[in-house]
């Protein structure tokens, strides 16, 4: 068992990248998601999937991944299916304006929404903590002649990369201790369940009160000071990464032409 955001390792190729060329991905297929049309859309969604699937994440993996912003995924598509421009058509009630493209555009806006969670999922899971918060600095360098505290912008992700699991751990734990008692309970009514729900969030809360302080105590023991600090993490461009982004280059370059002679 692995909470979803957490590192996993392996052997396969996308695990042997250097992480800034995978942020680099991540980025690059992020604002490709939001620009291209719905036929290049799905078929990438459907390659990210499979790509996911071979490096060992599960669909039950992904599906945690989706549960948190289930109802956020909701509204995006009702937002789409209710406030479309075009009502032409409406399929059950016209003064809804409920058309086929509403359907259409609600259903395109949340598999992009979905495409942009798994290529998440891909780069959180597939890269060690330490790593990705090197790439992060990396890309951040230029912004020390700005005098933007990139240093403590790296420390600040390290800390919530590390925090996270944690605080996963920490709910999973609480709800087991409310169920073990007799809470959380379906059979209960929709008061009770928001109280269980409310003891469970300042729970939570006060858990992670309780571990920035304890962090905060033992990185000053051992006299944490800001600044400019070194790294054990080595980033080193390979032969394989350059492959990949020939290969890379490649695909963006065959799903433009497709979405241009699409649209």
């Amino acid at each position: 068992m692995y909470d979803t955001g957490t590192f996993i390792a392996g052997q396969t190729l996308i695990y042997k990248l250097d992480p800034r060329v995978k942020l680099a991905f991540t980025v690059t297929l992020s604002i490709f998601i939001l620009w291209a049309s719905p036929l290049p859309i799905f078929s990438l969604g459907v390659i990210l999937l499979l790509t996911a699937l071979t490096n060992g994440i599960t669909l039950r993996t992904v599906g945690q991944s989706v549960r948190p912003l289930l109802l956020f995924i909701i509204l995006i598509f009702l937002a789409h299916a209710l406030f479309a421009s075009e009502v032409e058509g409406a399929l059950f009630v016209s003064y809804l304006g409920i058309s086929l493209g509403g359907i259409q555009g609600g259903f395109i806006a949340v598999w992009r929404f979905l495409c942009l969670i798994v290529a998440a999922v891909l780069l959180t899971m597939t890269t060690a903590p330490s790593r990705l918060v090197a790439a992060i600095k990396y890309f951040l360098h230029p912004l020390k002649f700005l005098r933007v505290p990139v240093e403590d912008i790296a420390v600040m992700i390290t800390l919530a990369l590390r925090m996270m699991p944690a605080l996963l751990l920490q709910k999973k734990k609480i709800e087991r201790a409310q169920i073990a008692r007799g809470g959380g309970l379906r059979r209960f009514g929709l008061w009770v369940r928001a109280k269980y729900f409310l003891s469970l969030v300042l729970g939570v809360l006060l858990g992670t009160f309780r571990r920035a302080d304890e962090l905060a105590l033992a990185m000053e023991a051992r006299a944490y000071a800001r600044g400019e600090r070194t790294s054990a993490v080595e980033l080193k461009i390979r032969q394989v990464d350059y492959l990949a982004i020939l290969l890379f280059c490649l695909m963006i370059i065959i799903f433009i032409a497709l979405n241009l002679f699409l649209s």
